[in-house]
Parts: C-alpha cells; structure tokens; sequence
C-alpha cells in the first residue's frame, strides 16, 4: 500500500521527473511505475502471494524497482549480499524458502547452480518487460501490516538474523525523516552503500519524498567524486571510512560539489577532526544519523548546528535526539531507568520496530520486550536530552572484573596523526581474564609507531584500559555498511597473540 502510493503519487505529480539513476539508466517517475508494474505482473502470475523472493544483485536502479515490485505483488523481497560465499546463502535460502530469484548475470548463474529447480528471473531485464495488461480488479498489493523485506543483519556479531520489515515501518520513516532532515521534491540523494543493506530504507525515504535517488554501483573515491559532480547531488549519505577516502582522493581539488549542501553519515563513529575537515574542505553541512536495522533504520539524529557540550562519559560520541515517532529510554542492569550522564542500554521504541527475526523467536525475545527494541548499544542521555553512545554491550572487554569500553581506547588512539582508522577488540589473558589488543591502520607504512601509541594511552587512559598489544594493518576490515568485522579481527588477535605466544 504505502510503496504503491509512493510511485502513484510521483507518477500523478511529476511523471517526466527523474526518479531513479544510475551509470546505465534514467528512470521518469512515468517508466518506473510502468517498470514497477510490469515486474510486479510477471511476479503475481509465477509466485503464490506472500511469498518470499530473493534478490541477489550489486547495486542498479533495478533493484529499487524489484523491491517496489515485490510489495506491489504482496510478496517479501529478501536482499542478499553478493559477496556472501555460497555456504551463507544457502543458509538463507535454507531459511527463508524462496518460491523465485531476481538476480543480475552473475547472480543468475550462481543459484543457476545451487538451485536448478528456483525460477529466476535477470535483473538487468526489468526494463525490457512487457507492459502489465489491465487486471480484472484494482491490486494494492501488500497492506500496512504485511511483511515486504527481510533485511540480513550484517553479523559483525554473530550469525546473520533475518529482520522482518513491514509497510508501516517504512511509512514511519519515511515521515521521521521528512520532519527530521527535510528532503524537498526533486532533491537530488545520492545511494553510495549497498542497496540489500538496511540503509537502503534512506533511499526509499528520499525517493517517497519526491527526491531523485541515484544509485552508485560500488563506492570508489574518484567513482563517488564524479557522481557527486555530474549528477549535481544536493544530499548523500556517506559512513567516515569513505568520508576519509574521499577526501584523500586526487580528484577532490578540482571536482565541483557546488550543488551539495548535506552529508548524512553513520555507522560508525565520525572523528570531531574528520567531520571539521569534511565541513571546510566540502562545503557542507553534517548530520549525524544513528540507526538499527530491527529499529526501521535512523531513529536517533543530531541535526546541524546543534550545540553540544563535552562528553558526559570518556569516548562517548553524541548522536542527537531520537527523531519523530522514536521514543528512548538508558536503561540499567536491572532495567530500570538511568540517571542522566550514567552508562546503560540504550533502548527504542515506536510503530517502526521490526516484527521480529524470521524463524527465531527466541532470539526475538532476547531484544524486543514490552514494545521495548533493546539495540544493545551502551551510551547515556546528558541533561539536554541529547544521546550519547559509547560501545556495543557485545564489543565489552572485561579485564579483571572491570569493564573496558573499545570506543574509548579508539577514540584517545585516534589522536595520533598517524592513525587512519582503528578497532580495539579482546583476547584472552589467563591473569585477566581478557586484555585489549589495538588493530591500527596507520596513515602511511613507516608512520605506525607502537611506543607513540602506547604513549597516548599512557597520558588519557588508566592502566587497566590500556592495549596489551598495538597490531598494524593495512587496512582495517569493515562490511559495506562501515562497521568494523570484529569477529574476524578477534581471530585474527588470537592467532597473533596467543598462538604466537604458545609457538616454542
């Protein structure tokens, strides 16, 4: 219903208008709804209402319109992430029990091979569709209540869970962000992440708002650079790790972003020298924006020009007010409710909350209790109502019974002009229990200096907080959304300190 309207409500306003682009396409608002329906009326003969479909592709217009197609069919769209190996796929068709696929070439020829028997349908075809015949009766496609994603977290975790997404929670959104960061029709939103991602619900907001959406197939800094000036993009949303790339690109100096006035980012925790250095060298505004797959996505936001003070608690970084229709609470270990400036759980609630895990109730039950979405973030609100987040509650390091917060460790190391990006993450010590080892990715090969780091430590943290173990990388390992791969550098610390130690 709500998606439907989306597409009716531009195709009645402005049909000519841009709607969706990319490097190989431009899409009216006219030929996507003719695209949407088409799609839609191929998938409505072929696949049983309700039904799930699975949609493997890289980044295309073609993929929005699957997604719009799905709901206009009453069916749930399932994104997967492409570069997932052939084992975690089959995890989630094993799971989810798809009745058709909609993927690009290469797609196409991987559940080919899995799944002989899966109907499948090319991606890059959608608009060469024949147009949708007249139906015997008006089709709203899937209702307010009804399921039409199932968004994979992204497991940095743990095991990927199965997000269920329904129209309302969209149709929140969508609204949030209108009264939260104001798109006005036609504004120009550049999609640099990943489109099975469940920051593909920016896009969709963007494009409910009337707004133009262009899609960038992968994120390069001279790739994202060129879009920016040759689509005339007036709002993107970035994570700081392709902040940072940008920035360093060649291109920047001589590339006009005259017309974009706002960068969206989040993910991950934007450095106050970073986000000063995007502001003058860009010329743009920032806004932060906080956000949880099994929350609907953005539910907390700091707008520009807010006035913050110091952080309540070491390392904390604001992220704003929760935005319309969000309601938060910190809450302590016995769930009652925090004082201001004290460490808790930081809790959501609102009609935009995920219906559940699909298939795991018992992991449902774990984070969603009394309409309450436990994001098992740790942070505070000051006494201006402003939120402030620390660390994950899953990324805690507890060394001799005390705990250690990552994103404080990270936060002092990231002073050294020499660190370009850095995650701390535990191993095992049979004296402490767990001590911090500190993966750094310094700014040039000779430039990593581990007496330097441990020196910076040595001046902000207390002794107990400071790493055993200063590790260089190359590169730090993040998914496409921009969050750090933890579980791999867990591994990764244990075979480096442990094994190394225990080697004769």
């Amino acid at each position: 219903m709500w998606l439907n309207h989306v597409v009716r409500r531009g195709l009645d306003r402005t049909p000519d208008a841009l709607a969706l682009r990319d490097a190989a396409r431009d899409v009216s608002w006219r030929r996507l709804h003719r695209d949407v329906e088409a799609l839609a009326d191929r998938l409505r003969r072929d696949v049983p209402r309700g039904s799930r479909v699975l949609v493997l592709s890289g980044n295309r217009v073609e993929v929005i319109e699957t997604y719009l197609a799905c709901a206009s069919a009453a069916l749930v769209a399932v994104p997967v992430n492409p570069a997932l190996t052939d084992r975690e796929v089959d995890a989630i068709v094993a799971s989810v029990e798809p009745a058709a696929a909609i993927a690009d070439t290469e797609g196409l020829a991987r559940l080919a091979a899995l799944y002989p028997v899966l109907p499948l349908t090319d991606i890059t075809a959608v608009g060469d569709l024949p147009d949708a015949g007249p139906r015997p009766t008006p089709h709203e496609g899937a209702g307010l209540a009804d399921p039409v994603m199932i968004l994979h977290t992204s497991a940095t975790t743990g095991t990927a869970k199965g997000v269920v997404v329904d129209q309302r929670s969209l149709q929140l959104n969508a609204l949030s962000w209108l009264a939260e960061v104001g798109p006005r029709p036609g504004t120009v939103f550049l999609n640099a992440g990943p489109l099975f991602h469940g920051s593909v619900v920016i896009a969709l907001d963007h494009l409910a708002a009337g707004g133009t959406v262009c899609v960038l197939d992968r994120f390069t800094p001279q790739g994202c650079l060129a879009a920016l000036e040759r689509w005339q993009v007036e709002h993107a949303f970035l994570v700081p790790s392709m902040v940072r790339l940008t920035l360093d690109a060649r291109a920047l100096p001589t590339t006009d972003l005259g017309a974009l006035r706002l960068l969206l980012h989040g993910a991950a925790p934007m450095p106050a020298e970073l986000a000063a250095e995007a502001r003058e060298r860009l010329g743009v505004e920032l806004q932060t924006v906080f956000g949880i797959t099994e929350g609907g996505g953005p539910v907390v936001s700091l707008a520009p020009h807010t006035e913050i003070g110091a952080p309540p608690l070491p390392g904390a970084v604001c992220v704003g007010r929760p935005m319309l229709g969000t309601a938060l609470r910190i809450t302590d270990a016995d769930g009652r409710d925090t004082e201001p400036g004290e460490l808790g759980e930081v809790q959501v609630a609102g009609g935009g909350l995920m219906q559940g895990y699909w298939k795991r109730p018992e992991a449902t039950a774990e984070v969603l209790r009394d309409g309450w979405l436990n994001t098992h973030d740790m942070g505070c609100v000051d006494a201006d109502g402003l939120v402030w987040i620390v660390d994950r509650r899953n990324d805690l390091i507890l060394r001799g019974g005390q705990n250690v917060y990552p994103a404080e460790i990270e936060h002092v190391l990231r002073q050294s002009p020499n660190v370009a990006d850095v995650v701390v993450v535990p191993v095992h010590s049979p004296v402490w229990g767990q001590i911090p080892v500190a993966f750094v990715q310094p700014r040039t090969p000779e430039s990593f200096d581990a007496a330097e780091l441990l020196g910076l430590c040595i001046e902000s943290l207390a002794a107990y907080k400071r790493p055993g173990h200063f590790l260089p990388l190359e590169t730090v390992p993040r998914n496409p959304a921009g969050k750090a791969l933890r579980p791999r550098l867990r591994e990764l610390a244990h075979r480096l300190v442990i094994e190394s130690e225990n080697t004769p």
